[in-house]
């Protein structure tokens, strides 16, 4: 029986895998760019993707990485340099992104391409089909190698849209299980464990992020070791924290040793470029308006009793350690909270009890204000859709639909409720409105930026990008807030010290043109 949209009814078709241009779906892009269009960083991206082996672009987002890389692989194809590149991206982004992409500038139009997403049936019809570039979402590279086989993993080229997700270095997982209880082959293996194990394949490794080192130096690693295999950085994470940080196992902290940070930033500056957009675009002022919202008194004292106890007897629950307590927090400052029982069964039966609606109110009150401009909105935990999806009928949840971005785009949303780590990455909502909303914060410095730059990004053409953001009173939203600060100072600090300015990208974009 086919499935339908939850929001119009529509019945749901698969995702067809021979595309061979954007026409065959949607029609041609509105418009064509040309290389008139480039910009000089971009040109200079271009080159020095074309002229080095591996790549680690740490570029904003909103500066045009993605065009840049496509313009390098024309000329590698061209020169039959490569010839069987490997494209890796977030779900969404290797589905509708990387596709528009290609179809935006002249010089990559030709390209036909495959996106190996979707079920194992469609996976393997994208496979079959004839393509001179493969798409893939990187929870599939296990299967991937695993249904081709080293032989038949002949990619030479890797290009890794957002990088940081390599940060961890794992190599292995837990070993999986197929239905009838036999191990898969390779099922053990991380994908980072498989990039490792295929990285002789390469012959050239472009990664690309927005977010490069979320939570510090200690992110540089795992993206540095697939792309040298540990020839700046050690060849393994372990031996990388014992050079150059102190690590506190018992306190589960990690700290750099004096003068590491120099010395890292200058072991990696001839393959790790930063770009900050402040550099080169122009874009409309963000302002952040904070809601402080107040919990209930009686709310606020069993707040305070589970903060202290990590005990709460009214809904039976009790936080076996600090960062379950911390979860548990979040929840509670967004309204609900999960509590677990034991059936007649012997079954864990999952609830949720309510708390207040103090968020939702001051939600209520940002709609009005927007007086019907479309409000893109992220949420952490499922209680909060389903409650916002009670007072606001018309919320339209992203990924629900077939054409969500082109339809928030094309400004036929209010309301576009979607959770940052499935909408964080590489997605341009630039186009359907300048409001977004935090409901709960996230701990995550990497999707806090992504989320805003859905938004605030090149394209965008309102006067200015307005960020909510709506915070319980006294409660562990104030923590987070004011981590997520610190966490961006860092960052700042690693990027600086790799930053291309205008004035450089210039001379060295002049360079190039005269030498061709």
């Amino acid at each position: 029986m086919a499935k339908t949209d939850k929001q119009t009814g529509e019945t749901l078709t698969k995702r067809p895998f021979d595309i061979r241009a954007i026409e065959l779906i949607e029609g041609p892009p509105a418009t064509i760019l040309t290389l008139r269009n480039f910009r000089s960083y971009q040109g200079w991206m271009s080159e020095i993707i074309y002229d080095q082996p591996f790549v680690f672009l740490g570029a904003e987002m909103g500066l045009g990485k993605t065009g840049a890389v496509l313009r390098a692989l024309v000329r590698l194809m061209n020169d039959g340099i490569i010839k069987k590149p490997l494209i890796v991206a977030p779900l969404k982004v290797a589905e509708d992104t990387w596709p528009d992409e290609i179809a935006t500038w002249d010089f990559s139009r030709h390209l036909t391409y495959r996106v190996v997403t979707g079920d194992v049936e469609q996976r393997i019809a994208a496979l079959e089909y004839p393509a001179d570039v493969t798409i893939i979402n990187r929870e599939n590279i296990v299967w991937l190698q695993e249904y081709l086989g080293s032989r038949k993993f002949d990619y030479d080229m890797l290009i890794y849209d957002e990088a940081s997700r390599l940060k961890s270095g794992s190599k292995r997982t837990k070993p999986q299980k197929r239905k009838d209880g036999s191990k898969a082959q390779h099922s053990n293996l991380s994908e980072f464990g498989i990039l490792r194990q295929m990285r002789f394949r390469f012959k050239k490794v472009v990664e690309l992020s927005g977010t490069p080192a979320p939570n510090g130096l200690v992110d540089l690693w795992g993206p540095i070791f697939i792309g040298d295999l540990g020839k700046r950085l050690e060849t393994s994470r372990t031996k990388f924290l014992r050079r150059w940080f102190y690590e506190d196992r018992y306190a589960h902290t990690i700290e750099p040793r004096h003068g590491a940070e120099e010395e890292i930033m200058e072991r990696i500056s001839d393959v790790f470029f930063s770009l900050r957009e402040e550099d080169y675009l122009t874009l409309p002022p963000m302002l952040i308006k904070d809601h402080y919202v107040d919990m209930p008194a009686k709310a606020m004292l069993q707040y305070r009793r589970f903060e202290k106890d990590f005990v709460l007897e009214e809904f039976d629950l009790e936080a076996v350690n600090g960062g379950v307590l911390t979860n548990k927090l979040l929840q509670f400052a967004n309204g609900s909270l999960y509590t677990e029982k034991t059936n007649e069964e012997g079954e864990i039966v999952r609830n949720v009890e309510h708390v207040h609606d103090a968020k939702l109110d001051v939600l209520e009150s940002i709609m009005a204000e927007a007086m019907g401009r479309p409000v893109l909105m992220a949420y952490s935990f499922q209680f909060d859709m389903e409650r916002i999806k009670k007072r606001f009928p018309f919320v339209r949840v992203f990924g629900e639909g077939t054409n969500d971005t082109k339809d928030w785009n094309a400004g036929k949303f209010k309301l576009m409720l979607t959770h940052p780590a499935s909408a964080g990455h590489g997605l341009n909502f630039q186009h359907g409105g300048n409001v977004m909303v935090w409901y709960g914060l996230t701990w995550s410095l990497e999707l806090y930026q992504q989320f805003i730059k859905r938004l605030h990004r090149s394209g965008q053409k309102a006067e200015h990008v307005l960020l909510h953001r709506i915070l319980t009173r006294g409660t562990v939203d104030e923590r987070v807030v004011h981590l997520l600060g610190q966490k961006g100072m860092t960052q700042d600090r690693i990027t600086e010290a790799v930053r291309l300015r205008v004035a450089e990208a210039q001379r060295v974009d002049e360079y190039y043109r005269m030498a061709a």
